[in-house]
């Protein structure tokens, strides 16, 4: 019995701890007594879209390369020379063409070596000897009588077969319409002056220019003749080779540069004595007549759209084997443009 009031009182006790045991808050937070409702799942976040790849940047296209400027071309350059060699009848001794004068003249242009040479009275016989003894330079010629098979003097241009071609060439007499015969204006009823001129072409560069070859009156009225020659020689420049146009104008003209006659010449062109940059001078003697007074400045180059470097008179009188070599010296420019 004693057990089993002791089995019972265990139960009644038990029973008692379980009904003062409070209940439990539930676990979402609400109050007792209020209906519970279920809470809904939270939305899945998104999962978070891949940044997309960035573009490549494109490459920079190459900057094109800037074309080369240009070079400014190489000047033509030469050696330009003017002599009146003195034609082969005007001989007394010991000036003789053949004997004396003729090796002294060949020795002076192989000594100098001009590329262009422009000669005056040289008659076909000397034509012939420096041909045969200058094998570098070709000829252009005609004679001042406009004969061809005569043996006078002739206007003659020797130029560098190696270094130029010749586009063009032609001739002019002074005269009233520019021909051999067409009313002379000379004192003497027999002289006959002209000249000759030659377009070129450099080979090197393809450049063009142009020589004059002249030899203007010696006996004549000063103030009619030689300004026409002057004024003729001007018109064809201009007609042929124009304002722009490269020239050289060379020759005997019997006139001495300080000569009003020569003034529309320096007013339209270059005087190599008087604008090289080294030069023997404008006074320096180029007409010795085989004597050592009464000496003057006859020959000259005039030049227009070009450059000289040094202007200089071939006035040795021991180089070549003879005094004089003619009644003139050689005078040229080194030239470019």
């Amino acid at each position: 019995m004693k057990k089993l009031f002791s089995l019972l009182l265990s139960v009644a006790l038990l029973g008692l701890a379980v009904a003062c045991t409070p209940s439990p808050v539930p676990d979402d937070g609400q109050e007792q007594g209020q209906e519970q409702t279920d809470t809904p799942d939270e939305p899945e976040t998104p999962e978070t879209p891949e940044t997309p790849e960035t573009p490549e940047t494109p490459e920079t296209p190459e900057t094109p390369e800037t074309p080369e400027t240009p070079e400014t071309p190489e000047p033509v350059s030469f050696r330009l020379m003017s002599f009146n060699i003195l034609q082969s009848t005007s001989e007394t001794a010991g000036r003789e063409w053949a004997s004396v004068r003729k090796a002294a003249c060949i020795k002076m242009f192989k000594d100098i070596k001009p590329d262009i040479v422009c000669v005056q009275e040289a008659r076909k016989t000397q034509c012939a000897d420096l041909a045969t003894a200058l094998t570098q330079y070709s000829q252009i010629k005609y004679p001042k009588d406009g004969i061809e098979s005569n043996g006078g003097q002739r206007n003659l241009i020797m130029y560098n077969n190696l270094k130029f071609l010749v586009v063009e060439w032609g001739k002019f007499w002074f005269s009233e319409d520019g021909t051999a015969n067409g009313g002379r204006w000379g004192d003497d009823a027999t002289t006959q002056k002209m000249t000759i001129y030659v377009h070129f072409r450099e080979m090197a560069t393809g450049r063009e220019f142009w020589v004059y070859d002249t030899h203007f009156f010696a006996k004549c009225n000063l103030e009619t003749s030689r300004p026409h020659c002057v004024e003729m020689s001007l018109a064809s420049i201009k007609e042929k080779v124009g304002d722009e146009g490269v020239v050289f104008f060379c020759g005997d003209l019997n006139l001495q540069p300080d000569d009003p006659v020569l003034k529309p010449m320096f007013d339209y062109m270059k005087h190599a004595a008087t604008d090289a940059e080294e030069s023997d001078g404008v006074g320096a003697i180029t007409y010795n007549g085989f004597r050592e007074t009464n000496l003057k400045v006859l020959d000259h180059i005039f030049y227009r759209n070009a450059t000289a470097r040094t202007y200089k008179v071939v006035n040795s009188q021991t180089a070549y084997g003879t005094k004089w070599i003619s009644d003139h010296y050689p005078v040229y420019a080194d030239v470019e443009f």
